[in-house]
């Protein structure tokens, strides 16, 4: 594969067209993966250099549709840290769901649908689904749609069914899936009740009420700014003692974010929001 390497003017040229034209605002992005997405996209595209990009981005819906999916991180797995899925089935998912009458849990970006579905599954063999609310939410349509269909990469299914085992070890997950030709689907009526929201950038038509937020190795591709408003859009949406789990190489530290949010689990990265 060709290399191709943005200079930080042609960045900054990008970043100002996506906001004028389509008002989305990418510079709070971590710069450098910002840069590495864009130059891929060039590359996978054929394009000649920045301005080619940015002529494309203008004259084509399509193609902004199609980078916006491939700025998204795909998860890389499902049940990804199965510690963290055993916590969720045997104390998190059963001591906060039970009794309750309106349990939202909020996937904030949905790029592969892998935490959805894993989530999901739990809640299945809990006989919890029907009690809870799944919402899912994409700067993407694609991914939405794709999700939607439960489109994943069967080069994924060996780790998946071995991160199962390691929370389920006497269930077998390929009953939550099946191979199609070249393509991978799960069991699309796990989320058949799911409500999904096709998101802008900056969240401001965040769901409320929640009680679980999965927000998993994400935030380490915003800078400090765009960490912290998403973070305080978090508060906001969580209902008061509601929980926030975030990826084991991020953490919530802000000015006076210990007024917000208790650590509850340092090894899971689960953080609880304050009662008051």
């Amino acid at each position: 594969m060709n290399k191709y390497e943005l200079g930080i003017v042609d960045t900054r040229n990008i970043i100002k067209t996506l906001q004028d034209v389509y008002n989305y605002d990418f510079k709070n992005y971590a710069l450098t993966f910002f840069k590495r997405r864009v130059e891929k996209t060039i590359i996978n595209h054929n394009l000649k250099d920045a301005d080619g990009f940015i002529r494309k981005i203008e004259l084509e819906k399509e193609f902004f549709e199609v980078f916006l999916q491939e700025i998204c991180v795909e998860n890389t797995e499902a049940f990804r840290d199965p510690s963290l899925w055993r916590l969720l089935k045997e104390e998190i998912f059963p001591q906060t769901i039970k009794g309750s009458t309106s349990f939202k849990i909020w996937f904030p970006e949905v790029s592969s649908g892998d935490e959805l579905f894993s989530a999901a599954i739990v809640l299945k063999k809990l006989n919890l689904l029907d009690k809870v609310q799944l919402i899912a939410s994409s700067i993407s349509e694609l991914d939405i749609e794709k999700t939607k269909q439960g489109i994943f990469d069967p080069k994924k299914t060996e780790v998946n069914d071995a991160n199962f085992k390691r929370v389920f070890s006497d269930e077998n997950l390929p009953d939550f899936y099946k191979i199609d030709g070249d393509k991978a689907r799960w069991d699309t009526s796990l989320i058949e009740n799911t409500k999904f929201i096709k998101q802008n950038i900056i969240f401001d038509d965040y769901p409320k009420g929640i009680k679980l937020v999965l927000f998993r190795n994400q935030m380490i591709y915003y800078n400090q700014i765009l960490q912290e408003r998403f973070i305080k859009i978090i508060y906001s949406s969580l209902v008061p003692g509601g929980h926030f789990i975030i990826g084991n190489n991020e953490k919530i530290d802000y000015w006076n974010s210990e007024k917000d949010f208790s650590l509850i689990n340092k090894d899971e990265s689960i953080y609880k929001k304050k009662l008051s």
